[in-house]
């Protein structure tokens, strides 16, 4: 299994044929509007973490070229160890262009003299600078008042380096629109809301001040909430972040998020996990964990956001993978282990030491059990006899068999309680007969605390 998705490989000649999501009539909205954009734009396209809006944006790029678009693809966490946000941006705008068409080599070359001179004049600071107040002279003896001149002129030459750098910009996109282009000079800044936050202040700024021209569209692709966030850790907790970002996106469109099924099974592919259970002879898919309809109903039914799904599937392959004493059939069940790890740690440690029977473990789950399973008595019958092997081991299961057993032969049992019972019954036979060994929780126990468990103390009490 992978820990990192490999870096998706797009076709050129068609780009959105990598896409695991149907994304192509989103590609194409978002296209028919920066072709209509008339002056200049800034646009978030905002979705959440695990989406796939780097590979949208990856391949929406290529389609744009694909129809003759100029496009600059920058991706803000990639280099956002280099401090300087607008000289990281100008290089990849100079860079790219020059790559992408040798014909506006000499709107280009303007471009990157005036981008290189605008540099020499505005630091981090004087970045800053530019949108704060008024120097006050007041009270200054000499030799600080001509420091205050000096701070002043190179002040006044940045506004100048400004103007003759949107000037550049301005040039070319109108050389665009003379040679019949039907597109604006497209930026596309992806990951923003990785960055560390005064990285990404300054270079929010930067678009502001020196990018914003006639025939130039940014479209920024962040987790607007958590930029939002970002912001306000740059400038103070009291700093309405969200307020600031409404202020300098023109627009803020969302893109849509993927069907959970899709999700799931392209987690799955793009990590590299087909194998980890599946190569141990799962090949029922009711009893699979790695089934993409189970996790998505188990995902829905207890509200894991997309970045929860990958984390929850990324532990469970890793216990898998670090373990192979662990019987596949426990794979479902240490599942919803994993997820009560990251809904409520008490319960979850509680669990793990065995201090919650099993008859009181399913009343946790019968809530969801209508989602989970599908409605399916088979699904949740097996579900319900390996979590009390899990919790209780053979002694579990002999008691769940009798159990069920004396339920489904009661003459008065009503029918849909027989129903119920029939295939925990056979489930509960099933693993009895199997003879498996009884400490599977001690293995999982000391297995999981690979991913960073700390028990907490003995006399902790159950649900605090």
């Amino acid at each position: 299994m992978r820990f990192e998705p490999q870096k998706l490989v797009i076709d050129d000649s068609d780009p959105w044929a990598s896409s695991a999501f149907q994304l192509s009539d989103t590609g194409e909205r978002l296209t028919n509007l920066v072709k209509q954009a008339e002056g200049p734009a800034v646009i978030s396209l905002t979705a959440p973490w695990g989406t796939g809006k780097t590979s949208f944006l990856d391949m929406w790029s290529a389609s744009l070229r694909l129809q003759g678009a100029k496009v600059v693809k920058f991706s803000a966490w990639e280099v956002d160890y280099t401090h300087d946000a607008l000289v990281a941006l100008i290089q990849e705008l100079s860079g790219q262009l020059i790559d992408d068409d040798e014909r506006q080599s000499a709107s280009i070359e303007q471009i990157k003299a005036k981008g290189g001179e605008l540099l020499r004049h505005v630091a981090p600071l004087a970045v800053r600078a530019l949108t704060g107040g008024i120097v006050d002279l007041n009270g200054v003896d000499d030799l600080a008042a001509k420091l205050v001149e000096k701070k002043l002129a190179d002040h006044e030459n940045a506004k100048h380096s400004a103007a003759r750098f949107r000037d550049s910009l301005t040039e070319f996109a109108k050389k665009l629109e003379d040679e019949g282009n039907e597109f604006p000079l497209v930026i596309i800044v992806d990951e923003l809301d990785r960055c560390r936050p005064n990285y990404a202040v300054e270079l929010l700024e930067s678009i502001k001040h020196f990018f914003n021209v006639d025939g130039v569209v940014f479209v920024i692709g962040v987790d607007i909430d958590q930029l939002g966030e970002t912001i306000k850790g740059h400038y103070g907790q009291g700093y309405d972040g969200h307020r600031y970002l409404n202020k300098f996106f023109h627009l803020q469109l969302k893109l849509p998020e993927p069907d959970l099924m899709a999700f799931c099974l392209n987690t799955i592919k793009r990590l590299g996990m087909e194998g980890v259970f599946e190569g141990r002879g799962l090949s029922n898919s009711e009893r699979n964990a790695f089934s993409a309809d189970f996790i998505a109903r188990l995902a829905i039914s207890y509200n894991l956001s997309l970045r929860e799904i990958e984390r929850l599937l990324l532990e469970a392959g890793a216990v898998y993978s670090a373990n192979s004493e662990l019987a596949p059939l426990l794979s479902r069940a240490i599942l919803w282990l994993l997820v009560q790890k990251q809904r409520d740690t008490s319960v979850f440690e509680s669990l793990l030491k065995q201090k919650v029977p099993a008859t009181e473990a399913w009343e946790l789950i019968r809530p969801h059990a209508k989602l989970i399973f599908g409605e399916s008595f088979h699904e949740e019958g097996y579900f319900r006899a390996v979590l009390t092997l899990l919790l209780e081991g053979q002694t579990g299961i002999s008691s769940l068999q009798q159990s069920a057993k004396q339920r489904v032969e009661q003459d008065d049992t009503p029918q849909d309680e027989v129903d119920y019972w029939m295939p925990v019954l056979s489930a509960a036979t099933d693993l009895s007969n199997r003879r498996l060994r009884s400490n599977y929780m001690n293995i999982v126990g000391r297995t999981i605390s690979l991913l960073g468990y700390r028990p907490a103390r003995d006399d902790a009490p159950y649900g605090h």
